[in-house]
């Protein structure tokens, strides 16, 4: 289950930083008048779905998503990762991300990107 409308982002060899893609939640808020108030921002290999068990997959958080380039809220509703290679142990792979969203008024979302394909 894909969120969002657009398209697969390739990640390539050639490059250590990718982005920042930009992610916008304006239409996918259950509340038009909420703001994104936190986000975590999780990566997955493979093809992972709401009530899928996390623990049945490899986590790549760490290695897909910069950590010296947190992913920020811009303009209340978008929010910007900047990715990494995570190496060639994942080439030829793709990965799911999970946006957990914090609102301010309090609510909590799950979001699902798919996919990160790595090359």
């Amino acid at each position: 289950m894909n969120d969002f409308s657009n398209e697969d982002i390739e990640i390539r060899y050639s490059s250590d930083q990718w982005g920042p893609f930009n992610f916008d939640f304006t239409d996918l808020l259950t509340v038009s008048t909420e703001v994104i108030a936190s986000v975590t921002v999780r990566a997955f290999v493979g093809n992972v779905k709401p009530g899928s068990d996390l623990t049945a997959f490899t986590e790549i958080t760490d290695d897909l998503i910069d950590a010296d380039e947190v992913p920020v809220v811009v303009d209340d509703t978008t929010v910007d990762v900047v990715f990494e290679y995570p190496g060639s142990d994942y080439a030829n792979q793709k990965a799911t991300l999970i946006f957990e969203i914090t609102t301010d008024g309090g609510r909590e979302h799950p979001f699902f990107f798919q996919y990160v394909r790595i090359k």
